[in-house]
This record gives structure tokens, C-alpha cells and sequence, in this order.
């Protein structure tokens, strides 16, 4: 493990040069709406959408919810222009609900296609070409009116973004930021990826119009969207009962897979200075079939031996009906790391159960009760690497106590 962890630190100090390079807004307030699965995904996701009055822009892993896709037509009908880029593969394949919602959400682009140039593309290797730029496209977010953007870990899924009190949801964290800047880092990068010329997407509705853009202030828009009560009919009117907490951040940063997802992590982990905290859908202690240890791993190591004190919550993967074999490797792994170099690094296996969710589909990390990770991309080399990802690192003790709060809830129910 020595040699490893020389090989990181040199790995290390290369990357951390790299990333001056990533993405940041300018040290000023910015404010974010943050909620979480499964209490108060949906709720933002619908207050997000029905407050858009130019645009949506929508790229999406797997779109299956029914309530999101209604505030979806809905907007088309208002005159809306509506973008979407979805994957066309999925694991387990695209299922029944997302087929009929992307006819339904065809449907309305056709009948409503006068007054705005709305687009639906999916990307797949079912093309002449059979070559994808990505292994998947598994990035989660929503861009209103050029003006915000939303990013989360979870799907727009009845799991991801269940009715508040309903059963089923899934554990993940979500946010609405304000800034036209990051809106415009994520549209850059939604434009970059439904470029047809690679081959890999095939086209559902396409534009025939040229594109208009937002006028005006986001101070006038963050106005508009803190009214948009006005345009929630009776169809989602329960949304504004459970209203997601609005607080401010000192700087965010722009994280995106395969371009820099690795050293935003790893910056992300060096960071810490005395706690840092995950919680993870899956965390693979190998990088892939290369048969070196995960650099995130030796990150965390380096970290503990700094003094950080470091605990990981991972899913149970018993519950999509297989054994946790790797689960239990990765902890098993981390115990003997801590053994080893004397450190503070814990692992856990959630107990679902008493967290009350159906699993965990987080991919968040929290940094000395101030920096915040809410991220789409799995703890593995595929995400890092080969997928099409995005995640936000964000600067703000209110942000980071939001979420830590939900953290020691499960890791204590987990404990």
C-alpha cells in the first residue's frame, strides 16, 4: 500500500495543478434551494419547472416520473420551449413508463410546436455508427430559463422524486442554484452533448425555429420564480405545502465527468482538514479492471493520515436482490486501511430499514461542516471516466448543516 500511496501523492499534486481549471463562480453570495429524497425532491423539481417561462432544459438518466412529466407538458402547452436529452439505455433497459411519458411529451411538442422550437433527443448505440461518446448518460439536471439550473444525485423517477409521505423513495440529496453563470456552464455542456454529428443520438422531435433567449435580470427572474404559485394549477397544488429551504453559499464549483470529475474529488477530499463524511450508492475500492487501488481511496487514506476524521455510509445492495459481497469487501478494505495506518476511517453498511428509504442513491460528501459534494456520479472508474456526469461542490455552512443533519440521522440509524 506504501508504493500506492507514493504513486498518489505525486498523482495528487499533478491534479490539484489542474484544478485551478475547474469551473467556479466568483466568491459572491449565491443562493440555492436545497431538498432531498425522499421528503422534498418533487417538491423543488415542480416548483422549478412550473416557475419556467422561456425555457427548460432537461438532461435526463431516466425519466419515468409521471408528476414531472406532467409539469413538463404542461409548460409545452403554456408556450414554453422545452429541450430534453435522455439516456437511451439504462441498466434493465428503458422501461414501459419511459416510453409512454416520452410519447406523451412528443405529443405535446407536436401539437404546440407554432410557437416555440422544442427538441427531444436520446442518446444510444443503436445508431448506424453503434458508438457512444459515453458509457452512459447518467447526468441529472434541469436549466430554467438560462437564468438557473437544478443538479442532483437522484433521478426524475417515482423513486428519486416521490409525493411527499408516499413509500418507496430513495435516499439522495438535489439543488436549485440561482446563478445565470453555472446555468450556462451546464447549458454549454448540454449543447457539446446533443451535437449529432458523433452518431449516438437519435432524434424523438427536433426544432425547426430559431431559438429565442431570456431577457432581463436574474434578479427580475428570481423575483418571477419566487411567484410562481400563480402558474401551479390544482394538478400540483400540494407542492407549495412543503416548501425546500432556501440558503445562501459562499462559492460553487462546476464538476463534470470524464473532464474533471477525478480532480474535483480528489481537491474535494484533500480539502478536509477534519471530518469528512459520505454517504454512497457504491463505492469501489479497485479502479476498475486496471488492478490498482482506487485513487479516491488512497485520497481518503492520505486524508485520515492528515488527521481527518473520515466515515463512510454505503448502500446495502441486498435489496435490488442479489448478495453485498462487494459491499462487504469495501468495508472490509477500509477497516484493515484504518488498521494499518492508524487512522480515523469508518465504514458502514445503511440499514435501510431504519433510515426509512428504499436505498441509498446518494453520491454526496461533507467537509468540515462546510464544503458540500452533491454530485451524480458514482464512487467507481466508469463514472469518473466514461460517463456523462455533473456535480456541484458547494461553500456554505448552512448548505453543509442541511445535509449534515440528514447524514448523522443515518448513520446513527445505521450504527
Amino acid at each position: 500500500m506504501d508504493h500506492l500511496d507514493a504513486k498518489f501523492g505525486s498523482l495528487s499534486r499533478r491534479l490539484l495543478v489542474i484544478a485551478a481549471c475547474l469551473v467556479a463562480l466568483p466568491l459572491k453570495a449565491v443562493t440555492l434551494d436545497v431538498s432531498e429524497s425522499p421528503r422534498s425532491n418533487l417538491v423543488l423539481s415542480l416548483r422549478a419547472l412550473l416557475s419556467a417561462q422561456i425555457s427548460i432544459v432537461m438532461n435526463a438518466y431516466e425519466l419515468t416520473s409521471y408528476d414531472v412529466a406532467d409539469a413538463l407538458i404542461q409548460k409545452i402547452k403554456e408556450g414554453v420551449r422545452v429541450e430534453i436529452l435522455q439516456e437511451g439505455q439504462p441498466v434493465g433497459g428503458l422501461v414501459s413508463e419511459a416510453a409512454d411519458i416520452q410519447k406523451k411529451i412528443v405529443k405535446a411538442m407536436e401539437e404546440n410546436a407554432s410557437s416555440q422550437l422544442h427538441s427531444y433527443l436520446v442518446m444510444t448505440s443503436q445508431t448506424p455508427k453503434g458508438k457512444r461518446r459515453f458509457r452512459y448518460n447518467h447526468a441529472k439536471y434541469i436549466v430554467i430559463d438560462e437564468k438557473a439550473v437544478m443538479v442532483g444525485s437522484e433521478n426524475y423517477s417515482p423513486s428519486g422524486q416521490p409525493e411527499p409521505g408516499s413509500a418507496g423513495g430513495t435516499r439522495g440529496w438535489q439543488t436549485f442554484i440561482y446563478d445565470e453563470q453555472m446555468a450556462k456552464n451546464f447549458l454549454a455542456v448540454f449543447k457539446k452533448d446533443c451535437n449529432t454529428s458523433h452518431g449516438d443520438l437519435i432524434t424523438l422531435y427536433s426544432p425547426k425555429l430559431s431559438l429565442p433567449r431570456m431577457m432581463g435580470t436574474v434578479a427580475d427572474w428570481v423575483s418571477s420564480m419566487q411567484n410562481a404559485a400563480t402558474s401551479i394549477t390544482k394538478r400540483f397544488a400540494w407542492a407549495l405545502s412543503d416548501e425546500p429551504k432556501t440558503l445562501e453559499a459562499d462559492h460553487v464549483e462546476f464538476l463534470t465527468s470524464p473532464e474533471s470529475s477525478l480532480v474535483g474529488i480528489l481537491a474535494f477530499i484533500e480539502s478536509a482538514q477534519e471530518t469528512l463524511d459520505l454517504e454512497l450508492m457504491s463505492f469501489n475500492p479497485m479502479w476498475g479492471k486496471t488492478g490498482e487501488v482506487s485513487p479516491l481511496l488512497n485520497a481518503l487514506v492520505a486524508s485520515g493520515k492528515r488527521g481527518v476524521k473520515i466515515r463512510v455510509l454505503v448502500n446495502d445492495s441486498t435489496v435490488f436482490g442479489g448478495t453485498n459481497e462487494n459491499d462487504i469487501e469495501l468495508i472490509e478494505t477500509i477497516e484493515q486501511l484504518a488498521k494499518q495506518n492508524k487512522i480515523s476511517l469508518k465504514a458502514m453498511i445503511a440499514d435501510l430499514p431504519k433510515m426509512r428509504v428504499k436505498y441509498i442513491h446518494n453520491k454526496g460528501a461533507l467537509a468540515d461542516g462546510y464544503k458540500t459534494l452533491i454530485s451524480s456520479i458514482n464512487w467507481n472508474q466508469n463514472s469518473v471516466e466514461n460517463n456523462r456526469e455533473t456535480a456541484i461542490s458547494v461553500d456554505s455552512r448552512s448548505i453543509n448543516q442541511h445535509y449534515q443533519s440528514i447524514f448523522d440521522l443515518d448513520w446513527n440509524a445505521s450504527h
